[in-house]
């Protein structure tokens, strides 16, 4: 194996993802890791363990791990834990072996949420009305006005005329809206921040699907 490359592989069971790096975690494979731990984390799983047997890693590169926790921690706040052996320098909860790792895990926390797919044509406009009535039903009213801008904004950023679809979550008190499309949607730093004016925290992330998910944390 070339120490530049880097293989991770994906497994898991009862609702917790294993991750299991393989190579050299370094400045070159950094993105990747990076980009997997997203990609693992916006699935939901209860958590993810990240087996830390099989890769060497370089001075600083760790800090990945805190980098992606910092992304995620507002939302989707699924635990990152660490199966590295009798190394304890880690940034994030460490354990001694995967199954150590696993057996932490409790029982995550409900999740609400609705998932709408829209029209072609007009799905800004109906991202809005959909934004209003799970609001109206989920008991925020004071958050519908918001919600409904930042799902529109949301989705004309995302929308590639493939299909369309409007996410939401309650979790923790807040709201969280997401734009999703079939397709790789180039990253537009400045339309998130547009389109998310307001936000507790935004992100723009790849799914496993190799589509795209645009995505605003709203205060509760």
């Amino acid at each position: 194996m070339r120490d530049e490359l880097l293989r991770v592989e994906l497994s898991g069971a009862d609702g917790i993802a294993v991750l299991s790096p393989h190579g050299l975690l370094g400045r070159a494979t950094y993105p990747r890791m990076r980009d997997v731990l997203l990609r693992t984390v916006l699935a939901q799983p209860a958590a993810v363990v990240v087996d830390m047997s099989a890769v060497d890693v370089e001075p600083g590169a760790g800090v990945v791990f805190r980098s992606v926790w910092a992304q995620v921690a507002d939302w989707p706040g699924v635990p990152i834990l660490l199966a590295a052996g009798g190394r304890a320098d880690w940034p994030l909860p460490t354990f001694a072996s995967v199954a150590d790792a696993v057996a932490s895990v409790g029982t995550p926390p409900p999740r609400w949420v609705a998932r709408i797919p829209l029209p072609l044509r007009g799905s800004a406009e109906y991202a809005r009305l959909a934004a209003e009535e799970t609001c109206r039903v989920w008991g925020l009213p004071r958050l519908a006005a918001e919600a409904a801008d930042v799902a529109d904004a949301l989705v004309a950023l995302a929308a590639r005329g493939i299909r369309p679809v409007v996410v939401f979550e309650r979790w923790h008190g807040m709201l969280v809206v997401g734009a999703s499309e079939d397709a790789v949607v180039p990253r537009d730093p400045a339309g998130l921040r547009g389109a998310a004016t307001g936000a507790v925290r935004s992100g723009w992330s790849t799914t496993w699907s190799d589509g795209t998910l645009v995505w605003a944390v709203l205060g509760g």
